[in-house]
């Protein structure tokens, strides 16, 4: 379903139906268009008031629908803290989680970050006041958090994709945009993620378009590392040149595809889900294992994410997951951390 609308409303799908489809969203898109005017609008001359906590907050969030990398980046953005000496605890509204369970994205963030505080609350206010309260944070970093704008932020990064940094023009329904790009002019920064899937005159091409809202000297660029293959014990498997099939519920199944095949392994065959999928094992693995009979092959790959949602499920081959880390190199490293230590100082 994701794929069929990405192809209709980038007018890659041609026809009667597709032409009514993106004229009925268009539509649609209007009242959604119109509050976001709205709200905007009235936090910006103050008609709605802005919370500011007694520490620092840093936002991760983006301005489209879809996989932007943002919890490889709190991650990277809470590792950096740590090793500064803070106590920073994440917040997040826990999207995606079935009822009763815990999101995937809050249990890869307690993976990567054991005894940083997670705090799951749809009130980010009420959330910041708890992890200081309860968990002595003293420094907070925000999950998604672009759009929410009641809680104040000392730094404000939007994430942007350069593999495809507008995604599709148009405000939700119609398009992939939460927002208008004008917003970005609320950035502090911004971050062009998965550098290395594209080439250096691709990221320089985004980095000047993005320029007419944030000043360049406040773009950075992030690259995307892969630490390695692992097994269900955590172990580490010899990637090269085995046969697998590649499952994942991504907002780019592309980009995670490129990812599997720079690590040796070879996919023979992929299947993919909508975003924050939740697996039912006797219907979504049915036609994993046919494929996987038909073509002997040596194990099922997925994303960290999806893997702490399926681990325990029985499959018929190993199930392997891809970690990886997001950094910023070079002389950038410098300056980012030159970005959180302003921030902290001024707090």
């Amino acid at each position: 379903m994701e794929q069929w609308y990405k192809r209709t409303m980038t007018g890659e799908t041609a026809g009667l139906i597709p032409v009514v489809a993106r004229a009925v969203l268009t539509l649609l898109s209007w009242p959604y268009g119109l509050a976001i005017r709205v709200r905007n609008w009235a936090y910006d001359v103050g008609r709605i008031q802005v919370v500011r906590l007694p520490v620092p907050v840093i936002s991760v969030g983006n301005m489209t629908t879809g996989g932007t990398g943002k919890t490889p980046t709190v991650i990277m953005i809470v590792r950096d803290l740590v090793a500064m000496g803070r106590k920073p605890a994440v917040l997040t509204r826990g999207y995606g989680a079935a009822g009763g369970m815990v999101a995937d994205e809050v249990q890869v963030i307690q993976q990567e970050c054991p005894g940083v505080p997670v705090v799951v609350n749809a009130d980010r206010v009420a959330g910041g006041q708890e992890a200081i309260g309860k968990f002595g944070a003293d420094v907070l970093v925000l999950d998604d958090g672009f759009q929410h704008r009641r809680l104040y932020r000392d730094v404000n990064i939007v994430l942007v994709d350069a593999t495809n940094p507008m995604g599709i023009p148009g405000i939700i329904p119609r398009g992939s945009w939460r927002e208008y790009p004008r917003g970005l002019t609320r950035a502090t920064h911004i971050m062009l993620t998965r550098c290395e899937q594209v080439t250096p005159e691709l990221v320089e091409l985004a980095a000047g378009l993005l320029a007419q809202w944030v000043k360049p000297r406040n773009i950075f660029e992030q690259r995307t590392r892969v630490i390695g293959v692992f097994d269900a014990a955590g172990r580490p498997v010899a990637a090269d040149g085995r046969h697998v099939l590649v499952f994942a519920g991504v907002g780019n199944p592309e980009g995670f595809l490129n990812t599997v095949r720079s690590t040796g392994l070879i996919p023979s065959s992929g299947c993919w889900f909508d975003d924050h999928h939740h697996y039912q094992i006797d219907l979504d693995f049915e036609q994993m294992r046919e494929i996987t009979a038909a073509r002997s092959l040596d194990a099922w790959v997925t994303t960290v994410k999806d893997w702490v949602k399926i681990k325990d499920f029985k499959s018929p081959v190993p199930v392997w997951h891809v970690r990886i880390e997001s950094r910023i190199e070079g002389v950038q490293s410098s300056l980012w951390h030159g970005v959180l230590a302003a921030a902290l100082a001024g707090r």
